[in-house]
């Protein structure tokens, strides 16, 4: 049995990603506040990693008998949209717990229970941890930062010439969630750059979460020699 540990599988592309793994007849473990999915493979864990010391507690519910383990970090907020002094701190606050905080520990726990087996790590990144939006502050920030936790990871893979472990991070670019409505959402002043997201989706240019979940399979199975990095969607349109 192959065993995964999906966060935010509520909705969106966590759901998509669950439903697909389901499919594909790997054991899911979803970590959300809220579950909507029922399946014999599933197993839901209540919790809110936006809270402190959750991701350090939180039950991975491991199957040791498992020949393959996979950890996706999908879980994240946008927070408020807003300049720097007119936003409240707990975007800050429960955005960087959720961003950053959660994925690092959980990176950590997963290593450490997983050693010399055959093991994933997917984050969902962003084109914003490369790319400063106005109005973003926490989330392009927090999205860097985790960019940067995988380049120590993938260097810390290759000194230790470790054959087991693969680490990717994957950027969906804009796709049709919730996130994206919030986007919408904002006023010119909070975010200069919001006709372009309006622009997306009036012209119908949102892929769905079950489209791109579909991209990020592909990127895990459709080549065993598929070097540790940084993808996103366009690396896998055909």
């Amino acid at each position: 049995m192959k065993h995964v540990i999906i966060t935010g599988t509520s909705r969106g592309l966590g759901k998509a990603l669950a439903e697909a793994f389901l499919h594909s007849g790997w054991r899911v473990v979803g970590i959300s506040r809220t579950h909507t999915l029922e399946h014999l493979l599933y197993t839901a864990v209540e919790a809110d990693l936006s809270q402190p010391s959750v991701a350090e507690t939180v039950d991975l519910m491991m199957d040791e008998q498992a020949d393959e383990y996979l950890l996706i970090n999908n879980a994240g907020m946008l927070g408020e949209i807003g300049h720097a002094g007119a936003i409240p701190s707990s975007t800050y606050q429960q955005g960087y717990q959720l961003n950053l905080i959660a994925p690092a520990l959980l990176i950590n726990r997963f290593m450490q229970l997983t050693a010399n087996k055959k093991r994933t790590i997917l984050t969902i990144s962003s084109g914003a941890a490369q790319t400063p939006y106005d109005g973003w502050g926490m989330y392009c920030s927090s999205k860097a930062a985790l960019e940067m936790l995988h380049e120590v990871l993938m260097k810390e893979l290759e000194l230790s010439n470790d054959p087991l472990t693969r680490v990717y991070t994957f950027s969906p670019g804009v796709m049709d969630t919730i996130m994206q409505h919030q986007i919408r959402g904002a006023s010119k002043s909070a975010f200069s750059n919001i006709d372009r997201f309006t622009d997306l989706q009036k012209m119908h240019q949102l892929p769905s979460a079950e489209t791109v979940a579909s991209k990020i399979l592909q990127l895990l199975f459709s080549n065993e020699n598929l070097r540790n990095g940084r993808y996103n969607i366009r690396d896998f349109e055909q």
